[in-house]
């Protein structure tokens, strides 16, 4: 369709339908990489990770590319495409770790906005939104201080870093640190227990995913009612569940065994336990988070 409202209307619903609209994936990834609307490749993006986890490993590996464009709107767009791919798009953050540092704020504005949807790895995500309330831009350093008032956990190294905040010259920083700060702090045990609670409804499983695995190893108190979705038939939340559980470190090591024993038909999902695997048999915890998610106790 020449209306870009009516493919990004399109896209909306073939991502609530989810693997059932396996026959769009070819005209999504089309949509995605292809599309002159930078809203219809992210919406295209965003039904896709709800759809053919493989095909949005496409996508993102189309974009990452596009990171290191000489055409400035090319890494805009790449980007925001990357974003709302969310954290199945994992593999490029180092990609967008570079991005932060672009001669562009625009750029830099959306590689943040990028980085937070992903989440994952929490601690190098959240030492970039840390140095990013530090940039020459006040467009960059506001949307530093949103990803930690509206996306991100607050560990105490974030709040550290958004008290002095509280007193910017810039209203509009001073109003989203307070927020961020009012926020649950990481770690926080009634946090954790509504978290837990959201990832029995369907409506809300995803989002209290996302947020448990930027917490590490204090999203042990969730085991329970996280392991019910590594059976999810969305590959998205098996994918997340099982990224949330290599987080958790030696918390998570009562899921070992069912991991080992478990083949996943998505193959991205199954490389993601492969690994999660392999870091539980190592007993290693994941490095303390300083910015993004909760240290450890």
């Amino acid at each position: 369709d020449d209306d870009p409202s009516t493919r990004i209307v399109a896209a909306e619903q073939l991502g609530q339908i989810g693997p059932a609209a396996k026959a769009a994936i070819p005209q999504l990834v089309n949509q995605a990489t292809e599309d002159g609307s930078q809203h219809a490749n992210t919406t295209a993006s965003t039904a896709l990770k709800w759809i053919d986890l493989a095909a949005s490993r496409r996508v993102m590996t189309h974009f990452a590319m596009r990171l290191q464009d000489s055409d400035v709107q090319q890494r805009r767009t790449a980007c925001a495409v990357l974003g709302s791919l969310g954290p199945v798009a994992k593999p490029a953050v180092p990609a967008l770790l570079t991005a932060t540092h672009d001669a562009d704020a625009l750029v830099r504005r959306n590689a943040l906005i990028a980085l937070a949807g992903i989440g994952i790895p929490p601690g190098p995500v959240g030492m970039a939104l840390l140095a990013g309330l530090h940039d020459s831009s006040s467009l960059v350093r506001q949307t530093a201080v949103a990803q930690f008032a509206f996306t991100v956990p607050v560990s105490e190294d974030a709040a550290a870093a958004l008290t002095p905040l509280l007193n910017d010259a810039d209203k509009s920083i001073a109003t989203l640190a307070r927020t961020a700060l009012d926020k649950p702090k990481a770690g926080d045990a009634a946090h954790l227990e509504s978290l837990g609670m959201m990832l029995g409804h369907s409506s809300a499983r995803d989002y209290a995913l996302h947020q448990l695995a930027q917490l590490g190893p204090a999203a042990r108190d969730a085991l329970t009612p996280l392991l019910p979705l590594l059976d999810d038939d969305h590959p998205l939340i098996r994918y997340l569940a099982v990224e949330t559980l290599a987080g958790m470190g030696p918390g998570a090591q009562p899921a070992l065994v069912s991991l080992k024993q478990r083949r996943d038909s998505d193959p991205i999902v199954q490389a993601a336990m492969t690994d999660a695997v392999a870091t539980l048999e190592s007993g290693i915890a994941p490095s303390p988070v300083s910015a993004a998610g909760a240290t450890p106790p």
